[in-house]
């Protein structure tokens, strides 16, 4: 077993960071990272029970991304898995929350984690999940192409939401313009 996990903290990180400090109110702050770290939690549980060893982790502004080793099933099927473990936390989080009369922040932060790790960006969740299901299939190409519309479109649709309702939106507009030029550059 590798003890030894490559930790890398790369400087977008610490931008998006700067950009969410300078924009939100600092009490919603530690919640948002209490999300986060459950969030990461339910992928590395997911990853140990599948018998899967984490090799590295990349933390940056984009998300954390984890590589890992070792495949007791079908890496594909043990991929989706593990992908799935946050998103699905964060929901469950929500709506035990929500179940329990408690829908404050708190609860609205797991949701909003949830359907933004979803989205179908290469670099998240929702995305990587999608890469595994049409990977070397006849539709990959159509798919590619699809997603390509929904970014663009996701990233028009906060524009507007942005200039509609200030700048509570800024850093989702930044990081999804950051994501949208990351996975051209992935593709193209």
């Amino acid at each position: 077993m590798n003890r030894r996990i490559r930790i890398r903290l790369h400087f977008s990180f610490l931008v998006f960071n700067a950009i969410v400090f300078s924009v939100q109110a600092q009490g919603m702050l530690l919640r948002f990272y209490i999300v986060c770290a459950l969030h990461e939690a339910a992928h590395i549980a997911a990853a140990a029970l599948l018998g899967r060893e984490i090799v590295s982790v990349d933390i940056t502004g984009l998300g954390i991304r984890m590589s890992l080793s070792g495949h007791r099933m079908s890496p594909v099927f043990s991929d989706i898995l593990i992908l799935s473990a946050g998103p699905a936390a964060n929901l469950t989080i929500y709506v035990l929350l929500t179940l329990s009369g408690r829908t404050g922040t708190f609860a609205l932060l797991n949701l909003a984690a949830a359907v933004y790790n979803l989205l179908p960006y290469s670099q998240l969740d929702g995305g990587a999940i999608i890469s595994q299901l049409v990977s070397g299939t006849p539709h990959e190409a159509a798919a590619i192409r699809l997603l390509s519309g929904v970014r663009a479109a996701f990233s028009a649709g906060l524009l507007i939401a942005l200039l509609k309702y200030g700048t509570p939106l800024l850093p989702l507009f930044i990081l999804s313009l950051l994501l949208l030029v990351s996975e051209q550059k992935q593709t193209g």
